[in-house]
């Protein structure tokens, strides 16, 4: 047949693919834009011959033509299905896992539902109509360890303890990780986020889809003062900051002559304003 090209003596190149990968990528059910991740994958690990291979989500993100907030749903998703999998922690080499792992078609829990408190406007959901319980929990595969995304919600109180269940203050618990991940406009990188987490957990602050939003807001003002997101969420961390103001961390960066040159200067914190000292209570 003239349509068919012979790659033996090819000066192009080619990737070797084990059959059953072949053959498992034809069947498995995934998005387009997992897909394309996963191909990326496949491509700088098979095709170099090496089982694993540090790929960030702005490395991927140039190889499919995607922003990196996508692809970083895009990996735990695949993480998730335990379809690839990671090396170490949240930055680690990425490989495709055995086939026999793979789980072919995204599992549906109906039995659940989804609390309107629990999500943003602008977060998409990785399962329709379910949240996590301890009966549905959502795990991201390694080949070292198995790490629950999601804090667990415990189910609804039956019987004569209901009305107390009731009269309880909503738990914000099912708001975690992979809410703020797909939701996340500066891109902060996963570890930052989940130390900023584990402070919060640490004070025993809420944390809900209403801090994630002000947070955001205040590291918008930050990017516009010319601190980047990413340093602003760094600076809080270090200083033990369960939340804070722009002004916080133009102060900080002010008083220890790293502010970047030709920002806005640090308000005057000796003037009778004293919102900035205002403690943020839940944020």
């Amino acid at each position: 047949m003239d349509n068919v090209i012979q790659i033996g003596n090819t000066q192009r190149g080619f990737t070797r693919m084990d059959n059953s990968i072949m053959e498992s990528l034809a069947a498995v059910d995934l998005p387009a834009r997992e897909f394309r991740v996963l191909m990326a994958v496949a491509r700088q690990t098979i095709g170099y011959q090496v089982e694993t291979k540090r790929l960030s989500a702005d490395d991927l993100g140039k190889l499919t033509n995607m922003r990196r907030d996508v692809v970083s749903k895009a990996i735990s998703h695949l993480l998730e299905r335990r379809i690839m999998f990671r090396v170490g922690g949240s930055r680690g080499e990425l490989g495709i896992s055995p086939v026999s792992e793979w789980t072919f078609y995204d599992q549906k829990q109906n039995s659940l539902n989804e609390t309107k408190s629990s999500h943003s406007a602008q977060i998409v959901s990785l399962r329709q109509d379910a949240s996590e319980t301890k009966t549905a929990t959502c795990f991201l595969y390694t080949k070292k360890t198995t790490l629950p995304s999601e804090e667990i919600v415990t189910p609804p109180v039956k019987g004569k303890s209901e009305a107390k269940a009731k009269s309880r203050k909503p738990s914000s618990a099912g708001f975690g990780l992979t809410h703020m991940l797909a939701d996340n406009p500066h891109a902060i990188p996963d570890q930052l986020l989940q130390d900023w987490i584990a402070l919060r957990k640490q004070k025993r602050a809420a944390l809900s889809a209403t801090v994630w939003t002000a947070l955001n807001a205040e590291l918008h003002k930050c990017v516009a003062a010319g601190i980047s997101a990413e340093t602003a969420m760094t600076e809080a961390l270090v200083a033990g900051w369960q939340g804070f103001k722009v002004d916080w961390i133009i102060k900080r960066l002010t008083n220890d002559g790293r502010m970047p040159a030709g920002k806005p200067a640090a308000p005057d914190f000796h003037s009778g304003d004293t919102s900035w000292a205002e403690d943020l209570g839940d944020l």
